[in-house]
């Protein structure tokens, strides 16, 4: 048996194999958390709400946070900040250590295999800590009792995806601290790069633009009716700000993309066109599939792309992907 994990800035994600019917089993955790106060304890100490005790103080951590968040307006805080471990939040270790605990469980044997999401070293941010991220989680798994292994995750969603394109194409992780892009042909990657925006950037540059908080501009981000391609025709302001910065975070992609690409030279050369396969919890909103292929469409039409592309699709779990693909990877390598 075997464990993935998807250490993600607003999601994790943890993948196993169900035992009694060799179908994979999925289990989602909100990566965040925020203080309540002495009052607001004894209040919510009726309700069957997930709370982290630190330092005599009471933290609302996982998907509870979101709603406490909301009906506080208060804003949420996270252990993660662009893909990595957030040095600002001393007490998000604690936090994290618990989520991490709950969601992956006790193994099925000592050393079980547990592969788990490490990103790779950004473009455009010289502050992300990737090997002080890599190694706090790789002690946290051993200490529950686990043999982790870090997997880059973008290569992961390739794992999860890609099979029938004999493991070759483009795989694109929108996370909520980070894009992580991966260039892979045949399971070597190629190309392996991050870059320091996501949906956290989006959510943050909408509430700056329209006077918002967070918590108001995920409440519209995250309602199942909510299109982006529809979003200009709303009176609200929060969603038609949404639909921009999603725009402008796709080109600074195709563009960080190509940057990179120019600098490996004759050294990808894919022999057949090739998918792009978009995952991440931020690619999950409606809409987002035609938008990024429409800004693709803009961005070909002025710079010439160095490959075919086979097809861009959406993964069929976005936000399960990499840690589906984690779990291939424990179970067949």
């Amino acid at each position: 048996m075997g464990r993935g994990l998807d250490v993600g800035t607003a999601n994790l994600v943890c993948a196993k194999m169900d035992k009694k019917d060799g179908q994979i089993e999925i289990k989602k955790l909100r990566n965040c958390f925020i203080q309540i106060d002495e009052e607001q304890q004894q209040r919510l100490a009726a309700g069957a709400l997930n709370a982290v005790m630190i330092g005599g103080n009471a933290y609302i951590v996982g998907d509870d946070a979101i709603s406490i968040a909301r009906i506080l307006n208060k804003e949420l805080r996270r252990p993660m900040a662009s893909g990595v471990l957030n040095p600002a939040e001393k007490e998000g270790r604690v936090v994290i250590s618990a989520l991490v605990k709950a969601l992956v469980g006790e193994p099925t044997h000592e050393g079980e295999r547990c592969c788990f999401s490490v990103p790779a070293k950004p473009v455009d941010s010289a502050g992300a800590n990737t090997v002080w991220h890599a190694g706090f989680f790789g002690q946290l798994l051993e200490s529950i009792g686990y043999n982790p292994e870090p997997i880059n995750e973008a290569l992961a969603i390739v794992y999860a995806e890609c099979a029938d394109d004999d493991h070759s194409g483009i795989a694109i992780s929108h996370g909520g601290g980070q894009l992580n892009i991966c260039a892979s042909y045949k399971l070597v990657g190629t190309l392996e790069f991050s870059i320091a925006r996501g949906g956290d950037w989006i959510d943050a540059m909408t509430a700056a633009a329209v006077g918002s908080s967070i918590a108001q501009v995920l409440k519209v981000k995250e309602d199942p009716n909510f299109d982006l391609l529809k979003a200009c025709e709303q009176d609200d302001e929060i969603g038609q700000a949404l639909y921009y910065h999603y725009k402008a975070l796709i080109r600074y992609e195709l563009q960080t993309l190509m940057k990179e690409w120019s600098k490996m030279k004759s050294q990808l050369d894919f022999p057949a066109p090739i998918p792009i396969v978009l995952s991440g919890g931020t690619a999950s909103i409606k809409g987002f599939k035609t938008l990024w292929e429409d800004e693709l469409k803009k961005f070909q039409a002025k710079t010439p792309l160095p490959f075919k592309i086979k097809e861009v699709r959406m993964a069929k779990d976005p936000l399960g992907a990499v840690a589906r693909g984690l779990l291939t990877y424990a179970l067949s390598y």
